[in-house]
């Protein structure tokens, strides 16, 4: 109830909007007042301020609309009211009330469950779901779904041409001329206006062209006599337009609206909602002074866009929508497919037009009809010819399939021709027309024979020879008339041989496969190749070739022919071989030719940089002789040579074995350190450089590169331990005394796995003999790593493991013993 009693004042507040405390929030123009940009704070104070106000719901929508508010903002505005209020209804009962209510509304009059208590059957949610399908496709209902399409009127035009006057609207009369004036009068609920000095004069039921020539000559004959001389004119204008009253029965929100005096009948029709589920959207009656003034059929403007039936609406008028007396469905292949209202004078054609014609793929030759009896269902073919004559039923539904994904007329042809492709069939048409319709052979076509692939009755299909030159010399037994979706292959002559090829490799610039072509011979493939490289030797060639035997003797042990030109390196036209298909051609490379390698120093040298390897057998020490012996901040024991490792040690089965060790030791930095494409080999320099040519001092690799370090007396002391860091050297310090100025081993730290890396790349680790633990030796610019305990993956002893070691232990205590009482 409360409810009821708030709309109005908010509608009242609209009205009075400037002169109430929320002017602020609708200052403006009333027609740009859009209700989506107020909050729920903003309508929750206006509940608060329109409590006060006492005005019925008449009084407060003809002020609303006489301010300029659209109607359609109203409507959102009650909307969001009505959710506001609501809610907080719902906060504010009890959860008792709640379920009470909740229940309340579940069940009907006679205490029984609803359907959506009980459970809906699948019948049941099919038909509703059928409704809501009907709802959504019924042509026209977008008209009135769409937000943004309100037929909202113009109340800021010119005074409109025939406009009626009535109670309630305001002219404004301006006399100018000799004399001036200037009047803002309504018009009383009469009918009459009061213009001073003149008196009353009654205007009501009169068009604004009619009232100003009525108030011109009563103004005229009285205070105003220069109108009547034409010494002044007069102007009549509309400056505040009445509302009216509009009754809406069969739409979707039946009721009498209040609505400007300016609105047509479209208007009327958007704010109801349009025709109900059942309505007719084109028997639309105008009902006024209790006659039927028109019929509206708002196909008209649907699909022509006119608005001939768009009139204006007069006060007391009612718009009655009746139920549709004929729908029928369209669907399948058509434009527009859903549900249409039919006229008992239209036929197919006119449904065709309404759904905006047959898509580009439609079967067009016959549509299916689905027709209701009074008992069952039946089925009608409608033809073409029968579109005009047709008369559809309520109910119909017009199916309309799809043409066939096949060819009346079709024939191809593919292969050595120049036009391959679908052509027409013609009557009689034979092999011969085709290939000449297709710009006829070309020049490597397979002439001898062709091929006719044949789709039979039974959809298999057969393969048909026929001799392509009898046939286009006209031969009938070869020139064979063609059928429907026949296909005529014609090969070519490279269709039926292998695709010739050479291969050329060795000393020449771009090895690799090269297509045959007739008469090459061996220095055209040459230059083919890309000519000679530097490192060729062209009096050393060799040709392979296929031996061509008719059968295989035990004692023909040959798998290849070799053939040695003696071309030199002359590339010019003269002595040369003629190749075959398949042959292999290999140039060897000059006796003795290398390359000129490098290896790099760096570090502590007195010259670093690159260096040119100067014989084969060039070891370490030539190279640190060559860059002129170490600086005085070398650190010999910390030196070591990079080497990068061969393709062969990379292949996917090292990779496989590294994978496998790695998911055996759990340790993914084993993996990482095996898959590098480097080596780490320590040099031990002092020593090779005191005694060169040992076997210490390698021999020096392409791509080497030599790096002694500069000394470097900290010692790093990394994983497990409580605090990583750097300790300076000290040759008294032991393994202990390092981990303990790191501050410790953690919890996890894996104590019997403690390694040492040297700056050589060497490692060290810690050894267990018996029950004594012995720790590797600590340099210069080691670094200790403590292992993580939880990645070790713990090897439990076997029993007979187990009794070794105890046995073991036995027999060195009893030696232990033996020497004690020696020594007594």
């Amino acid at each position: 109830m409360f409810l009821r009693k708030i709309i109005p004042l908010i509608i009242s507040f609209l009205a009075f909007a400037q002169v109430a405390e929320g002017q602020d929030l609708l200052r403006g123009n009333p027609t740009d007042f859009r209700a989506d940009r107020l909050t729920d704070a903003d309508i929750e104070k206006f509940i608060e301020q329109l409590k006060s106000m006492r005005l019925t719901v008449e009084e407060a929508e003809l002020l609303a609309v006489q301010r300029g508010f659209p109607q359609s903002e109203i409507d959102k505005l009650k909307t969001r009211m009505e959710q506001l209020m609501l809610n907080q209804r719902t906060r504010d009962e009890k959860p008792a009330e709640i379920r009470e209510r909740n229940n309340k509304e579940k069940r009907d009059n006679n205490g029984t469950p609803k359907d959506n208590e009980r459970g809906a059957t699948s019948e049941e949610k099919k038909k509703t779901e059928a409704k809501n399908e009907i709802d959504q496709r019924v042509f026209g209902a977008e008209l009135f779904a769409t937000a943004s399409l309100t037929f909202e009127p113009d109340v800021r035009i010119a005074t409109p041409v025939n406009y009626e006057v009535g109670p309630d609207d305001e002219l404004q009369i301006t006399v100018y001329g000799v004399q001036e004036a200037s009047h803002n009068l309504k018009v009383n609920p009469e009918g009459s206006i009061t213009i001073p000095y003149v008196g009353v004069v009654r205007v009501g039921g009169l068009t604004i062209e009619a009232a100003t020539s009525k108030i011109r000559q009563t103004m005229g004959s009285t205070a105003y006599r220069s109108l009547a001389s034409g010494r002044s004119k007069l102007s009549v204008n509309l400056t505040r337009i009445r509302s009216i009253r509009v009754t809406v029965i069969g739409s979707a929100r039946p009721g009498t609206y209040t609505v400007s005096s300016l609105s047509t009948l479209f208007n009327v029709l958007y704010q109801a909602g349009g025709p109900s589920r059942h309505g007719s959207f084109r028997e639309i009656e105008l009902v006024r002074n209790n006659k039927v003034e028109r019929k509206v059929d708002l196909y008209k403007f649907l699909l022509n866009g006119t608005l001939e039936d768009n009139i204006r609406l007069r006060d007391n008028d009612v718009v009655r929508i009746p139920t549709a007396r004929t729908r029928v469905e369209l669907a399948g292949e058509i434009k527009r497919p859903g549900y249409f209202e039919v006229l008992p004078s239209e036929s197919i054609v006119d449904l065709i037009k309404f759904a905006q014609g047959f898509t580009d793929s439609a079967y067009k030759a016959a549509i299916k009809v689905i027709r209701l009896t009074d008992k069952e269902r039946q089925v009608d073919d409608v033809s073409a010819e029968q579109y005009s004559t047709f008369k559809p039923k309520t109910g119909d539904l017009f199916e309309i399939g799809k043409i066939l994904n096949r060819y009346a007329n079709r024939v191809s042809i593919e292969g050595a021709v120049f036009r391959p492709g679908y052509f027409a069939l013609t009557d009689s048409m034979r092999v011969s027309t085709l290939i000449r319709k297709a710009d006829g052979l070309r020049e490597d076509a397979f002439n001898i024979r062709g091929q006719i692939v044949r789709v039979k009755e039974d959809l298999t299909k057969e393969v048909i020879p026929f001799d392509i030159r009898e046939a286009l010399a006209g031969h009938p037994q070869h020139d064979i008339e063609l059928k429907r979706e026949d296909i005529v292959l014609i090969r070519s002559i490279f269709h039926l041989r292998d695709d010739y090829s050479i291969v050329i490799q060795g000393e020449v610039r771009y090895p690799g496969s090269f297509a045959y072509v007739d008469s090459l011979r061996l220095k055209d493939a040459i230059v083919m190749a890309g000519g000679f490289t530097d490192a060729a030797y062209p009096r050393r060639i060799e040709v392979s070739r296929i031996i061509q035997r008719d059968t295989l003797t035990k004692r023909d042990l040959r798998s290849s022919e070799i053939i040695e030109p003696s071309t030199g390196g002359n590339l010019a036209p003269g002595d040369d071989i003629v190749l075959r298909p398949f042959d292999v051609i290999t140039v060897r490379r000059k006796p003795g030719y290398t390359p000129l390698l490098s290896v790099v120093v760096s570090g502590q040298v007195q010259y670093p940089g690159p260096y040119v390897i100067s014989s084969r057998n060039e070891q370490v020490s030539d190279i640190i002789r060559r860059a002129g012996g170490f600086t005085p901040e070398a650190y010999l024991e910390g030196a070591y040579l990079k080497r990068r490792v061969n393709a062969e040690k990379t292949s996917d089965i090292k990779f496989k074995q590294i994978d496998k060790i790695q998911e055996q030791f759990k340790d993914t930095s084993l993996a990482e350190d095996l898959k590098r494409d480097w080596d780490q080999i320590p040099l031990d320099l002092a020593r090779i450089i005191k005694n060169p040519g040992i076997a210490e001092d390698l021999q020096i690799q392409e791509g080497d590169e030599i790096f002694v370090p500069k000394f470097d007396a900290q010692v790093r002391v990394n994983g497990e331990v409580l605090f990583p860091t750097q300790v300076p050297y000290n040759p008294q310090d032991q393994l202990r005394d390092y981990i303990s100025s790191a501050g410790g081993y953690t919890d996890n730290a894996a104590k019997r796995r403690v390694y040492v890396l040297y700056a050589n790349g060497k490692a060290a680790s810690t050894k267990n003999f018996l029950l004594f633990r012995v720790y590797p030796k600590i340099r210069p610019g080691s670094e200790i790593i403590v292992p993580d305990a939880s990645s070790n993956v713990k090897q439990r002893r076997s029993p007979q493991e187990n009794i070794a070691l105890a046995s073991a232990i036995a027999s060195l205590a009893g030696v232990v013993i033996a020497i004690i009482n020696l020594t007594r």
